[in-house]
């Protein structure tokens, strides 16, 4: 559940998020409401971040700015998909209401006309009135019949599309939390999976490792063969992590080039064991230039290996393994580092 906190602590912070919007001009709408809900919670730390840019930068949240980051951070789909399935989904019930409005008013008229003949029964018919009746009865209720027919298509017609509409919803939410170039989960992707991992206490007793991983000396490359070959540097990286972890594993592009592996279920050192296992592949690895048969060695990672510990959030855990990280890239790269509360262990 993405909103966990209880009557009286939201309550709280539904009163600080009032005095964030109060000084800025974008409009009190659920979009700004869940924009700053989700900043004075700290739960969506991307988000957040980037707040806080715009307020060091003392620019004040419009309508237009406030769109953008609730189209970027928070909605699970962009606006223009939610529009667009939002259209269907109308469509779809005023098509639905019309039938339906339709075939009420011909079961009203036929009611009516059930009325009507039963007091002609009532009265003394010969055998032609009679006859002239009972067909215009056989007639009325063939009509019924193809109205209620017809009723009973629109309505498996609608379930088909509403299914259809479920679907593409599901993959616009795919597509929302997937990283374009590589496939694999972006930062949004990666925190959301990782929190069900993290209230899954009975995962977490088995042990639960993170990698961080950043591309060396990214910039050179960039700047030596291009950024298509840059670009194809780090798709590369992304099938060798996929390809070196199990399937409940978790493997994220958290920007640029730098990535995340979530490891369920392995302590320590079963984390450190993949981590030089990913950093030795990708180390003997050669990738080939585009339009060329050219292939170019030589590019390696940093890693950072952190373990969980009772308490801690995703959020911690990324910040310990970034430290770790960094304590890799400042002495030699090519190489992995342990978090430790005292001190970053070099492998």
């Amino acid at each position: 559940m993405k909103y966990e906190q209880d009557r009286n602590a939201s309550g709280e912070i539904l009163r600080l998020v009032i005095q964030k919007m109060a000084g800025h001009s974008a409009a009190f709408t659920p979009p700004t409401f869940a924009v700053w809900y989700e900043f004075v919670t700290g739960i969506n730390p991307s988000l957040s971040e980037a707040i806080d840019n715009l307020l060091t930068r003392s620019e004040p949240l419009c309508d237009d700015k406030i769109e953008k980051l609730y189209a970027k951070y928070v909605s699970e789909c962009n606006l223009d998909v939610q529009r667009v399935l939002r259209e269907d989904i109308q469509k779809l019930l005023r098509k639905l209401t019309q039938s339906t409005a339709e075939t009420d008013k011909q079961a009203h008229q036929f009611g009516n006309n059930l009325q009507t003949y039963g007091d002609n029964l009532k009265k003394n018919l010969d055998a032609a009135n009679l006859g002239s009746l009972i067909k215009t009865m056989a007639d009325d209720t063939d009509k019924m019949r193809g109205s209620m027919d017809n009723l009973q298509s629109e309505l498996v017609s609608s379930q088909q599309q509403v299914e259809k509409l479920h679907q593409e919803l599901q993959r616009a939410r795919g597509e929302a939390m997937t990283d374009p170039l590589t496939g694999i989960l972006n930062r949004r992707g990666f925190e959301s999976m990782s929190s069900q991992i993290f209230n899954d206490q009975s995962t977490l007793k088995k042990g639960l490792c993170l990698l961080m991983l950043d591309i060396d000396h990214f910039k050179k490359v960039n700047d030596t063969y291009g950024h298509l070959f840059g670009d194809k540097v780090i798709r590369t990286i992304a099938l060798t992590l996929k390809s070196k972890v199990r399937g409940q594993d978790l493997v994220a592009r958290l920007g640029g080039e730098e990535f995340a592996v979530l490891l369920p279920e392995t302590d320590l050192s079963g984390a450190t064991a993949v981590a030089e296992h990913i950093r030795q592949s990708i180390e003997r690895g050669k990738i080939r230039r585009i339009n060329s048969q050219e292939q170019t060695a030589g590019v390696t990672i940093s890693i950072g290996v952190a373990a969980y510990s009772k308490g801690i959030d995703v959020i911690s855990l990324l910040d310990q393994a970034d430290k770790a990280l960094y304590d890799s890239k400042n002495t030699g790269r090519n190489k992995i580092s342990v978090y430790s509360q005292q001190e970053q262990v070099a492998v």
